[in-house]
């Protein structure tokens, strides 16, 4: 089979494109021939040897998929050979075939082509997780989604508008303003002002009658998160989501103390390991939404194999607009 292998730390231009041995399942795997996988920024930190889980080199990347299993391993139960299937693993889906353990593997209904099944897993679980389960929102409460443009922040505000709530679009490139509009925004802050502690708490305010938000999804972190700290209402809610600025913020908790406010975590992963059955009814909400047209990632290009350069320029040059996707195979 075909696969893009990644023999040294670096960058994307350092995949070779080449012919790998195909893999074998083993107890509790499943093996998928790939059809789509889509292309994110964790991807990225994986292949520069940033993200937090590391493969042994050398190694396939890509943490998304969708395609056909082709076989299974002893003990699996979930699916069977024929299957069309959505997978989520540490790595492999740029090749034509990956291995997924059994729990990372998601029937996709009929409807759903494989480039959007692809594109629709972790970003509308890790929103469904921060706004249903963590944020706990309830219709008619003010949500700010900061990063809004990208897949997570995307996924966010469809959810958030889906449950009744008023969409704030945090955006660092106010260009993207009509992405933000089209999936659910209801008004827009911009992110890429100065003095940002006090410039988003001013523009929030400016939107909100001086009330602020009850909920922020804040996936940008550093000085963008110490802004939107600071226009939560009485016991509001951040959710922090993730650090695509690359900077870790600092907080001062008497803040926290004197407004009440929920600081509150959301990490995929240990959903996905902890709350297996739990994870299977959500993916399973979200694909019905999604072929009753309620929600829905935008593909905003697909890429070859051989292309897969053109993908990553895009998310380096901070152009993405919902998702990236490889073509794998037909």
């Amino acid at each position: 089979m075909r696969g893009l292998m990644l023999n040294k730390i670096g960058q994307p231009e350092d995949l070779v494109l080449e012919e790998i041995p195909s893999p074998t399942p083993g107890t509790g795997e499943v093996l998928v021939n790939v059809h789509a996988a889509a292309v994110n920024f964790p991807d990225l930190l994986t292949i520069q040897g940033k993200y937090q889980f590391r493969p042994d080199l050398p190694f396939v990347p890509g943490k998304e998929g969708a395609g056909i299993v082709a076989a299974v391993g002893e003990g699996v139960t979930r699916v069977k050979p024929g299957d069309r299937v959505m997978i989520q693993v540490e790595y492999g889906t740029f090749a034509e075939q990956a291995i997924a353990p059994e729990h990372e593997c998601y029937l996709v209904p009929e409807a759903i082509p494989f480039d959007e099944a692809a594109s629709i897993g972790i970003a509308f679980q890790t929103s469904y997780l921060a706004l249903i389960d963590r944020a706990s929102i309830q219709s008619g409460e003010t949500v700010l989604v900061t990063g809004a443009s990208g897949s997570v922040g995307i996924a966010a505000m469809q959810l958030a508008k889906q449950k009744g709530c008023k969409v704030i679009a945090g955006l660092t490139t106010p260009s993207k303003e009509s992405i933000a509009r089209d999936n659910g925004a209801d008004h827009i802050v911009d992110l890429s002002v100065g003095n940002l502690k006090d410039s988003i708490r001013d523009q929030v305010h400016a939107v909100t009658d001086g009330q602020g938000v009850d909920v922020v999804i804040e996936v940008v972190g550093g000085e963008v998160f110490s802004g939107t700290l600071r226009c939560l209402k009485f016991r509001g809610r951040i959710i922090v989501v993730g650090f695509t600025s690359g900077v870790i913020a600092n907080m001062k908790t008497n803040y926290v103390l004197l407004k009440n406010i929920s600081v509150i975590g959301v990490d995929r992963g240990q959903y996905r390991d902890n709350e297996v059955d739990w994870m299977h009814r959500v993916q399973d909400e979200i694909f019905q939404s999604c072929v009753k047209g309620e929600v829905g990632m935008p593909v905003q290009a697909h890429f070859s194999m051989e292309d897969v350069v053109g993908a990553f320029d895009l998310i380096r040059a901070r152009k993405i607009q919902g998702k990236v996707v490889l073509e794998i195979q037909k």
